[in-house]
C-alpha cells in the first residue's frame, strides 16, 4: 500500500494526503487524479473495476482529471482546516461550514435501509459517479465526525515536523503520535540524543 490509514476516521485519512502543511516544503501525495484513485481504491472506496474504469476515463479526458484533481485537493484542505482548527482548540468558522455544506451538496446520495435478521440498519450511498462517488464517502465521514462525542479526540501529531490528524482513541486519551513506530520513536531518539548530547 502507498497511503497509510491511520487516523481513526477517513475524512482525517484524507486530510493525512498532505504531510508537515504549515511548512513550505510540506510532501503532497495528490499531484495527479491517479493518486486520488489510488487513495480511494486503498481506503476501498473504489472497487478495482470501479477504480480501472475512472482512471481510464481521466486519462481519456485530461481537462476533466485536472479539474477533478484541483476539486479533491480542495475538499481535502478544507476538511484539513476544519479539523486541525479543532485538534488545536479553534472552533469551525461560519465560512468553512458554508463551504462543508456547499460540498456536501454537490454530492448527491441515496438513503437505504436494510433488514438484518430483526433489526433494521440505514445509510447513505452516493448517488453520482467519478470523482464525487469518492468524495462522498469522505464528506459523509466528516459529518459524523463533526456530530459524534469523538469530536473532542481528534489531536495533531507532536512531533515537530508532523501535522497529521488522528482520532484518540485510547483510554486515558494520553495518545501524541500519529504513528508510534515512526513519529513517536523519532521524537524519542531526538529527546535522547539531545539528554545525552546535554550531559556529555
Amino acid at each position: 500500500m502507498r497511503f497509510e490509514f491511520i487516523a481513526g476516521a477517513l475524512c482525517l485519512d484524507f486530510a493525512n494526503t498532505i504531510h508537515d502543511f504549515r511548512a513550505e516544503d510540506h510532501e503532497e501525495e495528490l499531484h495527479a487524479i491517479s493518486d486520488v484513485l489510488q487513495w480511494a481504491k486503498e481506503a476501498k472506496l473504489l472497487s478495482p473495476a470501479d477504480y480501472d474504469r475512472l482512471a481510464t476515463h481521466y486519462r481519456r479526458n485530461h481537462c476533466e482529471a485536472d479539474a477533478a484533481l484541483a476539486k479533491g485537493t480542495v475538499i481535502r484542505d478544507l476538511l484539513l482546516s476544519i479539523f486541525a482548527g479543532i485538534a488545536n482548540g479553534r472552533s469551525v468558522s461560519s465560512q468553512r461550514l458554508s463551504e462543508l455544506n456547499s460540498a456536501l451538496a454537490q454530492a448527491p446520495a441515496l438513503l437505504h435501509v436494510h433488514k438484518y435478521s430483526r433489526r433494521f440498519e440505514t445509510g447513505w450511498t452516493s448517488a453520482a459517479d467519478g470523482l464525487q462517488q469518492v468524495l462522498f464517502p469522505i464528506l459523509a465521514s466528516a459529518v459524523e465526525l463533526l456530530g459524534s462525542d469523538r469530536l473532542g479526540r481528534i489531536r495533531e501529531c507532536a512531533s515537530a515536523d508532523c501535522t497529521w490528524l488522528f482520532v484518540d482513541e485510547s483510554r486515558n486519551r494520553s495518545r501524541r503520535w500519529c504513528d508510534m513506530s515512526s513519529c513517536g520513536n523519532r521524537m524519542k531518539a531526538r529527546r535522547h540524543y539531545k539528554k545525552s548530547k546535554a550531559a556529555g
